[in-house]
């Protein structure tokens, strides 16, 4: 594994960018959430801004990494056109019979995507394109589905793509997300999971990353005792909650039902209550 001085680990722009980052969402104003608050509200709300915007570091902090590796050349959010050819061979072929398939990408495109970076290796004959996910939590099937066809499509394409921008060595190519924590769910043959990330480019990655993201989680720590500070007289303010009586359904549950009332609310076309049965019974039988 090639090795960098670790003073250019984490340039002063990346941590200066995880500091703005933070800056940013305790500057913005969000939408009140009335059940949470206004203070509660504020709190989760700058929390979850300055999540996301992690995602966006990671990204910058890998281009950072691998660029000052001196191994690649990084293309960052080049955009890459989907051909129809492509697109019809994901759908029908395994993932073992597309790795032997390369495919001219000047064709009719029938959409493009924006990688985050494209690296390349010029002296190995070698280039991979990348998705950076955050992966805290589960995608779902409606962003994770088009995402694993534009990671494999992508894939058929990229040789020749990056053949027609001057790189004429590149023979190998690959593409897969980076799933920074581990919990995207996207299939194993399509991802580089973050702790191998090491590994896989063989240079240090995730020793700048790791220096961002504790600088981000440092910033964001001394935002939070002045967003937490209302919040507590707040909370301080309030009278303790007391606990309310349960009333007691079980007798009324028990009266007796009318075969011709329930016979009635069985073949009632709008939406019907429990009480629609009990009730006109007890109005009947009073006690």
């Amino acid at each position: 594994m090639l090795s960098h001085p670790s003073e250019h680990l984490v340039p002063d722009t990346l941590l200066k960018a995880a500091s703005d980052a933070v800056a940013a969402a305790v500057s913005t104003k969000f939408p009140l959430d009335e059940l949470l608050g206004v203070e509660l509200s504020r709190l989760i709300s700058v929390s979850s801004s300055v999540v996301k915007r992690h995602g966006i570091l990671l990204e910058k902090a890998c281009v950072e990494a691998l660029g000052a590796s001196g191994r690649f050349e990084v293309l960052h959010n080049p955009c890459i056109p989907i051909t129809a050819a492509a697109d019809g061979l994901i759908a029908s072929n395994s993932p073992e019979s597309l790795a032997r398939i390369h495919l001219r990408y000047d064709q009719p495109a029938v959409r493009s995507v924006n990688q985050d970076l494209v690296v390349i290796d010029p002296v190995m004959g070698w280039a991979g394109a990348y998705s950076i996910k955050r992966g805290g939590g589960s995608m779902g099937a409606g962003l994770r589905k088009p995402l694993e066809r534009d990671v494999a499509c992508v894939r058929l394409l990229l040789r020749s793509y990056l053949r027609d921008q001057g790189y004429s060595t590149v023979d190998v190519t690959t593409s897969a997300c980076i799933d920074w924590c581990g919990a995207a769910g996207l299939p194993p043959h399509l991802t580089v999971q973050g702790p191998d990330v090491d590994d896989h480019f063989g240079v240090p990655v995730i020793a700048t990353v790791e220096r961002m993201t504790n600088h981000l989680r440092d910033e964001l720590h001394r935002a939070i005792p002045d967003l937490l500070r209302p919040m507590i007289q707040r909370f301080e303010s309030l009278p303790p909650v007391q606990p309310r009586p349960v009333p007691d359904v079980a007798h009324a549950a028990s009266e007796p039902q009318d075969d011709a009332t329930v016979k009635r609310l069985v073949e009632a076309i709008f939406p019907v209550g429990p009480d629609a049965i009990r009730l006109p019974i007890r109005t009947r039988n009073p006690r």
